[in-house]
């Protein structure tokens, strides 16, 4: 650290002039940042789940559905049928839209003089009160279109908006909401979906980000200047944090990468942990303005003091977010790649910006920093602060053993709730209880069983009675569950056609019993089949269909649940007629997602505990120092997990970044009383002097800087996503608790243990 000392002090105009150069390059492409919210983007390419979703879209049409519901005290009106005409007509014109389906634009399977014909369900609107009644009873025990189109209880109906597969979801669900909006009935009018959560997510994380950031920027400023109090101890923090937001969005414009829901958080994050190595810096630096002649000494030497320490932490930090590259969820890399690169930026403008703005105010006008050292001695909120550190370092010290039951009784009860925690990766949730969003997704899960689909794939030859009769066998058994609402594939188009055939009798609503009469079927449907109803449940060679199905219960357990039924049913009903089934759709991915989310999170703690262990181990040269601070950075993490699950926060894709940040930066702390300490050991103090004199001095800085990112993360408790909010309290809490850890647990351990040392070989231990 001193040749590196020397170089910025030998060339501090060329330093801060190199970083703007650098700087201005990356914000050219900060701009081109995008946001996505699709699901898809969670998963690699080539993923298996995403390979056989883009299949299903491929060959049976869209499998993304935007679902408007309309609310009425009776749907079976000449005028609330006209209005649902209307606006099923106005939504099939939008761009990106395949069609709208239903009362009443939907074919129905009918009998005809050449046999059946798909015909619409509803031709024409009767105004006559007997024929709306007469209406109403026929569509009501159509179990086609009782609780799928219209609700059993004919005070709702549902408009199922097909996306073509190839249009972009979240421009189709913008220019249907606009078009619901702009409805004279909008107040009735409720619109969910996928498509409609992605949409509403990404303007609700524009609006996010730009509300919040900067309240973000003016809390870390409040508190730093409550530390500092001067510009000084403002401005050179913040530069450092702004270029490293700046670089950091730049580079992903550059490579054409997007913020999504996990990574929002990321400006703040860098913003609010970044600025911690200025402000170690900086109080090194006010620290030394005691002591040496000149500013630019003092800038210097505190860069020698502080410089590895503030290296040490860095480091770790990075590798803790790093640790998120070996997740199998591609955001999830990005993101942990991408805040891993601006913490590298904001450690490099800290270690490199900063000394070389003092050493250039010290040339003006090199002199002894009188002015300084006096507002330092002056600032209230500093002496309170140190007179607090010191009270409680004579109590750390004195009272170690009453520290550590005191830590220890309290994570004991914290990791109680560890078996309660549970993971969600309903995108739903991101929503509060009674918004727009949530009470629309409510509504149409009541009333029709859910807004998200299941599909089940089958492989074979769909021809073969037998196979049709599992299939519909399959679609009973699964109803029977609970789970989903009635499933739907080509078995109830064919025993619609088989009682159509009948003069439309209900002991005639069966399947054909003969592959002929199945052909035949088959035939008749496609003859005039312009809205693609076989076709989207049955391939051209018949060799290939889905079951469809809406799932009532979208959360990480009934989707579980909902699985686990669909695979004893399919072995029970397809395996023995070796077909082929695999069940697919977004609600699928999902369930993958939150599968992913748990593998990942063990997968990057154990890499970040290995990481930060080796590197603090050679950085540090202490296997105790080492161990110890390990050793409290888990049990935060843990205590963190068991406070979810007390509170009942569930893990999803935002909650599920908490360690890596946990303990990329919570070992900070532990890195910088640790250095600390040996530093005061080597100077001649004992052991309980050197932790005392530590506990004041590097306990100032630490709590400055827990200020600092406290003040970042506690704003996001007013986001408008319930998982931002827990995140901002979660990063919080543990912050809170990794600096008192590292101020209270750490040092008492270290008393403790030369206590026993001192017993057991009558001298202290020796560093």
């Amino acid at each position: 650290m001193t040749t590196f000392s020397k170089i910025i002090e030998k060339a501090p105009k060329l330093t801060l002039t190199l970083i703007l150069i650098i700087t201005a390059f990356f914000a050219y492409f900060a701009p081109q940042v995008g946001i996505t919210t699709d699901v898809k983007d969670f998963f690699p390419a080539n993923h298996p789940e995403v390979l056989i979703y883009n299949e299903i879209e491929a060959k049976f049409g869209g499998a993304e559905y935007i679902m408007v519901a309309m609310t009425a005290s009776d749907i079976f009106t000449y005028e609330n049928l006209l209005t649902l005409r209307e606006l099923s007509t106005t939504l099939e014109r939008v761009e990106g839209v395949g069609q709208v389906r239903s009362l009443t634009s939907v074919d129905d399977v009918q009998g005809s003089e050449w046999g059946i014909e798909l015909a619409p369900l509803i031709a024409e609107i009767p105004k006559d009160a007997a024929k709306l009644s007469e209406l109403k009873e026929e569509i009501l025990q159509d179990p086609m279109y009782s609780g799928g189109m219209v609700a059993p209880t004919a005070d709702a109906a549902l408009m199922v908006v097909e996306v073509k597969p190839q249009a972009d979801s979240v421009l189709v669900a913008e220019k249907v909401g606009q078009i619901i909006e702009e409805s004279p009935n909008t107040e009735n009018l409720y619109l969910t979906g996928t498509p409609v959560l992605n949409q509403v997510l990404a303007n609700s994380m524009k609006a996010d980000l730009s509300k919040l950031f900067p309240i973000v920027l003016l809390l870390i400023a409040g508190v730093l200047y409550l530390n500092f109090k001067n510009l000084q101890g403002v401005l050179l923090p913040f530069s450092t944090v702004l270029i490293s937001v700046i670089w950091t969005l730049g580079l992903m414009g550059m490579l054409g990468k997007q913020l999504s829901p996990l990574n929002a958080v990321m400006p703040v994050i860098l913003v609010s942990l970044g600025s911690a190595y200025g402000i170690y810096i900086l109080e090194r630096y006010q620290e030394e303005l005691v002591r040496q002649k000149t500013r630019t000494k003092a800038a210097i030497v505190a860069l020698i003091s502080v410089g590895v320490a503030v290296l040490m932490a860095g480091t770790t930090t990075i590798a803790g977010f790093a640790s998120n590259l070996t997740s199998s969820i591609s955001l999830m890399k990005d993101f942990g790649l991408f805040t891993a690169f601006g913490i590298l930026v904001a450690l490099g403008v800290s270690l490199t910006l900063i000394p070389a703005v003092l050493i250039l105010r010290g040339s003006k006008k090199d002199h002894r920093a009188t002015g300084l050292r006096k507002n330092r001695d002056q600032n209230k909120t500093s002496v309170f602060l140190e007179r607090g550190l010191e009270k409680m370092a004579r109590f750390v010290t004195g009272r170690s053993a009453l520290v550590i039951v005191i830590v220890l009784v309290l994570a004991g009860f914290a990791l109680s709730g560890l078996p309660r925690l549970e993971t969600d990766s309903n995108f739903f949730n991101f929503f509060d209880d009674g918004s727009k969003p949530k009470l629309a997704y409510e509504l149409v899960k009541d009333k029709f069983s859910g807004s998200q689909s299941v599909e089940v794939v089958l492989k074979g030859d769909l021809q073969e009675p037998k196979v049709l009769q599992a299939m519909a066998a399959f679609q009973n058994d699964l109803e029977a569950t609970g789970l989903v609402g009635k499933p739907t594939s080509i078995v109830n188009l064919l025993e619609k056609a088989n009682s159509a055939l009948n003069d439309g009798k209900e002991e005639y609503i069966a399947l054909p019993d003969s592959r002929e009469l199945v052909a035949q079927y088959l035939l008749l449907l496609e003859m005039n089949d312009e809205q693609g109803m076989v076709s989207r449940f049955l391939t051209m060679d018949y060799q290939e269909g889905r079951i469809q199905a809406l799932v009532k219960d979208s959360s990480s357990a009934g989707t579980t649940a909902l699985f686990e039924e669909i695979n004893n049913l399919t072995a029970k009903h397809f395996e023995p007629l070796q077909i082929e089934a695999t069940p697919t759709g977004i609600i699928v991915l999902m369930n993958s997602l939150a599968e992913m989310i748990i593998q990942g999170q063990i997968s990057s703690l154990i890499f970040s505990l290995v990481t930060v262990f080796i590197i603090v181990r050679l950085l540090l040269k202490s296997w105790e120092g080492s161990i110890l601070s390990i050793l409290l950075i888990l049990l935060t993490t843990l205590i963190n997990f068991g406070l979810m699950g007390w509170l009942g926060i569930p893990l999803d894709i935002v909650t599920v970044l908490i360690s890596s940040i946990g303990i990329g930066v919570g070992i900070d702390y532990s890195i910088h009383v640790y250095s600390r300490f040996s530093e005061e050991q080597k100077s001649g103090w004992d052991v309980t002097e050197s932790l005392a004199r530590t506990i004041r001095f590097t306990g100032k800085a630490i709590a400055t800087n827990t200020g600092s990112v406290v003040a970042g993360f506690v704003i996001l408790v007013f986001s408008s996503f319930p998982p931002l909010r827990y995140f901002g309290s979660l990063v919080t809490a543990t912050m809170l608790v990794a600096s008192l850890g590292s101020l209270t647990l750490l040092p008492a351990v270290i008393v403790l243990r030369n206590k026993r040392h001192e017993k057991q070989y009558g001298k202290a231990v020796v560093k």
